[in-house]
């Protein structure tokens, strides 16, 4: 997983070899960038997870995912989850994570959100 940070965004990137070593290495990767954020006190932080190359997901990778959103909105910031492959609509749908996290998947505009609540005006 590539991570690059600056004072007020953070990006993320599932690299292809990420899948190759199963997801368990994903979510221990984001369990340390969420005990990061929790002991941060940076405000405002854009944090942007590319999901391009994920492959699959299962509840404990959402489970980060809600708590690295907790983090961020503790110190208004704001998670994006973008190029999501369309495969995991399906799973993110059924917990409704679309509910509490910006997401965008591959293909999809985001002109396509500008009815969302997250939309940028």
């Amino acid at each position: 997983m590539l991570i690059d940070k600056s004072d007020t965004k953070w990006a993320l990137v599932v690299e292809p070899r990420d899948n190759q070593l199963g997801l368990i290495n994903i979510i221990r990767n984001l369990y340390t960038v969420n005990e990061e954020l929790s002991t941060s006190t940076t405000e405002g932080l854009d944090f942007e997870f590319d999901l391009a190359n994920l492959g699959s997901a299962n509840s404990e990778l959402i489970a980060q995912f809600v708590n690295i959103q907790m983090s961020l909105v503790r110190h208004n910031g704001r998670l994006r989850i973008v190029n999501a492959n369309p495969d995991l609509k399906s799973v993110f749908d059924v917990v409704m994570l679309d509910k509490i996290i910006n997401i965008q998947y591959l293909g999809q505009d985001e002109s396509d959100n500008s009815d969302d609540e997250y939309a940028e005006e």
